[in-house]
């Protein structure tokens, strides 16, 4: 079974974003199981409006001129929103700013391979999907 990398600081700054993005959005972030793949569910009037995923990032936001997310997520993210209508989104905090994307985008995508090194875990390395920094709307 492969190990998790969640934590407690981890799932603080996640909810911490999610926080900014409830009062940004006028919706409540419910937050799902890993077997659904993104991390939540936006409610808004108990009815859901979108699903997101959301990272953090310690460098700032212009540092690489894509963001990638996992092919894997990215396929998910258009599975889900075949099946229910409903948009999903990549939200990133950055070190200096909030930015969000649709999932699946439009365009300013590529395909490749990378992922992390620094864990020494082979299986964090997979098929990609690069996103141009540009195609994210920085939030106030």
């Amino acid at each position: 079974m492969r190990p998790t990398y969640e934590n407690q600081k981890t799932l603080a700054d996640e909810r911490s974003t999610a926080d900014t993005l409830e009062q940004l959005y006028n919706c409540e972030l419910k937050k799902m199981p890993i077997k659904m793949s993104l991390d939540f569910m936006a409610m808004r009037d108990g009815v859901a409006v979108s699903f997101i995923e959301v990272r953090n990032r310690k460098n700032g936001r212009m540092a690489y001129p894509t963001y990638m997310v996992s092919l894997y997520k990215y396929m998910m993210a258009s599975s889900i929103t075949q099946t229910t209508g409903l948009p999903c989104f990549l939200a990133v905090q950055w070190a200096d700013s909030l930015g969000i994307v649709k999932m699946p985008c439009e365009d300013g995508v590529t395909i490749g391979w990378g992922g992390l090194t620094s864990r020494g875990d082979p299986q964090d390395m997979e098929p990609m999907a690069y996103i141009n920094i540009d195609q994210f709307r920085v939030l106030p």
